[in-house]
């Protein structure tokens, strides 16, 4: 939707006598640019915050707000994001092999020191944990990607970093707590073809075979992972060197290929976020609001849309870890709703913290009945 809706202002922009019809004839707008109604009502109304929710580029939508309703301030936007309800959702297209998908924040406190937070909201967080590692057991994955944001590595570029050792360990030092540790089995021959399968769609990655796990890995796989012997794949995004939410979202539909080809049962984990700020005077601050949105957009199985967005809207609200969730949303694809195990807003131990499943089975079978459906209106 986002492209039809940008070539449909572009359109506009190029064709003087097109503008001064639809102007004329709002009413004719969805015929002649060839959109959806309700679509074009956003873009004659100059419904810059509809047309975000779609994530077109807000120059793009800055031209709809001044060609139709000669709003030079922008004082009608409200800045908001909305959830797009009405377009159907894209069908379900799961790789091959990928038979778990989630999110959890990786929040040091909650192992280091969850005594700071408020216990109820600490135990709603540590069920949502419980019941993930549930699924996860579930699914029995031969291998485990998991994604976190580098916090005390040092990498030699600004890439997304890609694990390919035979092993990986660490612990939460940093935080006084050597005691919470963890060591992992790699998968080099997996992280090979995924380092592949990255290069060949035109992306940047670097390789690691050493990757120090901190508590972006710890916290998260000593609260869910079922056993100690099942393989795991780091993936490193570094937010502070180079910020791009499209780059994550593609980075993780390149590793389509590599998972559909390996044959293995692989699982996908992204951690981090949601709101979360790490500058000087606004560490502890949460932003409810817009981790509220984030969910709903999650829910509706609309989550890889916010890959759309410009890099501004997700940094300003703190989201600078959701390139690690996108990565997942991009390995699952689209149309796959999210199950919202819990979100906790903690401003001690410093963000919105959340836990979430995504619904492979349901996107499964619903990518199924359409399938089954358009067999049957073409008499298969």
């Amino acid at each position: 939707m986002r492209s039809k809706l940008e070539k449909a202002i572009l359109t506009l922009a190029r064709d003087a006598d097109l503008l001064a019809r639809i102007k004329a004839e709002p009413e004719s707008a969805a015929e002649l640019l060839g959109i959806d109604a309700s679509w074009a009502t956003a873009i004659v109304t100059g419904n810059r915050d509809r047309l975000r929710s779609a994530g077109v580029n807000d120059g793009i939508t800055i031209l709809a707000g001044r060609w139709f309703s000669d709003d030079l301030t922008d004082a009608g936007s409200k800045g908001t994001f909305v959830v797009d309800e009405e377009t159907p959702l894209p069908q379900a297209d799961l790789p091959r092999g990928l038979v778990f998908a989630g999110g959890c924040s990786h929040v040091p406190d909650l192992l280091a020191r969850p005594e700071i937070d408020p216990v109820e909201g600490v135990e709603r967080l540590l069920e949502g944990y419980r019941r993930l590692g549930a699924d996860l057991a579930e699914a029995n994955p031969d291998v485990v990607l998991v994604t976190a944001d580098c916090h005390f590595q040092s990498f030699d570029t600004g890439h997304i970093v890609i694990g390919n050792g035979r092993g990986h360990t660490g612990s939460m030092e940093f935080f006084k707590r050597p005691d919470l540790d963890l060591k992992l089995e790699g998968q080099p021959e997996l992280a090979a073809k995924m380092i592949a399968a990255v290069r060949a769609a035109g992306l940047e990655v670097e390789v690691s075979g050493q990757v120090d796990l901190d508590h972006g890995l710890v916290v998260p796989l000593r609260l869910i992972l079922p056993r100690a012997d099942i393989p795991v794949i780091p993936i490193i995004t570094q937010p502070h060197r180079s910020y791009s939410p499209f780059t994550a979202r593609e980075f993780g539909k390149a590793l389509r290929t590599a998972i559909e080809e390996s044959g293995l049962r692989v699982a996908m984990l992204a951690t981090g976020g949601l709101s979360h700020w790490l500058d000087p005077g606004k560490f502890g601050h949460v932003d409810p609001e817009f981790d509220t949105y984030i969910l709903q957009m999650l829910q509706a199985g609309r989550g890889l849309d916010l890959g759309s967005f410009e890099p501004y809207p997700l940094l300003d609200h703190g989201q600078y870890e959701f390139m690690n969730w996108l990565i997942m949303l991009g390995i699952a694809g689209p149309g796959v709703r999210g199950d919202v195990y819990a979100y906790e807003p903690m401003e001690a131990s410093g963000g919105g913290w959340t836990v979430v499943r995504m619904d492979l089975e349901g996107a499964g079978l619903d990518a199924a009945g359409v399938a089954a459906g358009s067999a049957e209106r073409n008499g298969g």
